[in-house]
């Protein structure tokens, strides 16, 4: 069982980096390479890749819907995070979140990029 978490989280960085670093680039391209731009379209992608990844390489994840909710929470909780929300806004961002981690085998096929 921990061979094959360390194996899907070897997965999942490698995904989750590629897609951070896809996002940074390509989002520059069209809105510039300042800072803030730079470390939103890198988290956006590294979030999105993570979610993603089950379904880039299935076979290296025994459990995919929970690294995806998981994943998709945690996104929204950095949004919260981002932007100060108070106790009511984190736990929406956790509701949301597990809603969108529970349907991400439904929309993840369909992003294309930044």
């Amino acid at each position: 069982m921990a061979r094959k978490l360390t194996s899907a989280l070897k997965v999942a960085i490698v995904i989750a980096a590629t897609s951070a670093a896809f996002f940074a680039i390509f989002g520059g391209l069209t809105y510039g390479y300042t800072l803030p731009n730079i470390l939103l379209f890198s988290s956006l992608g590294a979030i999105l890749g993570a979610i993603g990844a089950p379904h880039i390489e299935p076979k290296a994840f025994s459990h995919p819907i929970t690294w995806q909710i998981c994943f998709s929470i945690l996104g929204c909780l950095l949004i919260a995070f981002s932007f100060q929300a108070g106790s009511e806004g984190y736990a929406l961002a956790t509701i949301i979140g597990g809603l969108l981690g529970y349907t991400a085998p439904i929309w993840v096929k369909h992003i294309q990029g930044p």
